[in-house]
């Protein structure tokens, strides 16, 4: 009984020297590591810093990147003829079209919209993705439509 009321007077009493402050991990239980990391998000993560796989290999990450203003975002002029159908995928709610364009700007068409590589709706072009034919129709404001048949090569297309 003694030794407890002694406890409890030297604890009430609180520190006899004025010491260091104790660390909080000290105080939460945690262990400190025994050298602290250098490592940052940007140096673990070099997510950012690799080649969009639809380009060509020519076009690489060395080129500046395509800066869209907030004005002429919406006025951009996109051509149809010029794209390229890359993929169809199917997800059990909706399907997808992935394009590109001559100027490297990625394109998904999802529920009848077309949408650029920042997730913004593309203006005045629609389509139709027709899955058991395997293609995929855009269609302008104006009434234009081209066709995409996936796995259709270039060289067939030229020929008459």
């Amino acid at each position: 009984m003694i030794t407890f009321a002694l406890v409890l007077l030297f604890a009430m009493a609180g520190p006899t020297q004025a010491g260091p402050a104790p660390s909080p991990a000290a105080s939460t239980g945690a262990i400190l590591p025994i050298g602290a990391s250098t490592q940052t998000v940007s140096s673990l993560y070099t997510g950012d810093r690799v080649r969009d796989p639809f380009l060509p290999s020519a076009m690489g990450v060395t080129g500046p990147r395509r800066v869209e203003d907030a004005k002429t975002a919406g006025s951009m002029v996109l051509d149809i003829h010029s794209m390229l159908l890359r993929g169809i995928m199917k997800d059990p709610k909706i399907d997808y079209a992935l394009f590109t364009s001559e100027d490297g700007g990625t394109y998904l068409l999802r529920g009848g919209k077309l949408y650029n590589e920042r997730n913004k709706p593309v203006t005045g072009i629609t389509g139709v993705i027709k899955l058991k034919q395997k293609t995929v129709e855009l269609i302008t404001s104006d009434k234009d439509v081209q066709v995409f048949r996936l796995g259709e090569d270039e060289k067939e297309k030229e020929k008459p």
